[in-house]
């Protein structure tokens, strides 16, 4: 059975870890120490962790490696975080295809890595349904995401949305609290190879929302100059 509140960390820096320890335990998550990619395989195989938080920040081969390592061990059912030096449009579709659910940049935001950690705590929490594993569904507010189906469902209304549209909109729904910049999104949505440009993006949300917007009040938030997140709309956080 998954851990509900079990962490990995995979560093050799202790004053990283020292910080994470702190930050996770304070909120009620217990943490183990892997400082070699032995261990951290046997660990996620013998103690099916909530998630892992890898010290992505050597060398690409090296963080690549690890990473794929990580997914196999897991079975792709593990969460994972990457602590990367570079941006997330440089390493992050890389990433992204062995299964890293998100990658945070130094220096780190302490808020951020809780969501993604209460996120997943929420998840399994709310998600022991028969046959569907939690990460298949994503749930924000009355919106729903059915993976498996390729479906978004609001108030029980089927949503119209492209397949771009539907990954824009899975990348805001993963984390919703969290305010996604343009670049992490064009790296969600697009393959690596394609100019694509910030205003794209924008025209992209902007269907999002209006689509959504048809079967209740507006659930995107615009942080200027950064990105998007979601809201809770009061009278949806009452009922």
């Amino acid at each position: 059975m998954q851990s509900h509140g079990h962490v990995l960390i995979y560093t050799g820096n202790a004053e990283l870890f020292r910080l994470l320890e702190y930050i996770l335990e304070t909120e009620g998550f217990s943490v183990r120490l892997c400082d070699d990619p032995g261990g951290l395989v046997t660990a996620i195989r013998a103690e099916r962790p909530l998630a892992v938080l890898a010290d992505c920040s050597g060398p690409r081969a090296e963080a690549l490696s690890l990473c794929r390592k990580i997914n196999d061990a897991g079975g792709g059912q593990v969460r994972v975080a990457a602590f990367a030096q570079t941006y997330w449009a440089d390493i992050g579709r890389d990433l992204d295809v062995l299964g890293v659910d998100m990658v945070i940049c130094r220096p780190i935001e302490p808020r951020r890595l809780l969501t993604f950690l209460w996120d997943i705590r929420a998840n399994l929490a709310a998600g022991s349904r028969p046959c569907v594993a939690p990460e298949q569904t994503f749930r924000h507010a009355d919106v729903e995401m059915n993976l498996a189906r390729v479906q978004v469902t609001r108030s029980g209304q089927t949503v119209s949305l492209s397949a771009l549209q539907f990954r824009l909109l899975l990348q805001l729904m993963k984390m919703p609290e969290v305010v996604h910049s343009r670049d992490e999104l064009i790296a969600a949505g697009w393959p690596p190879d394609a100019e694509v440009e910030p205003r794209t993006v924008d025209i992209h949300i902007g269907h999002i929302r209006r689509a959504l917007k048809r079967y209740g009040p507006d659930i995107i938030r615009t942080v200027r100059s950064v990105g998007y997140s979601l809201s809770m709309p009061p009278q949806l956080s009452r009922s």
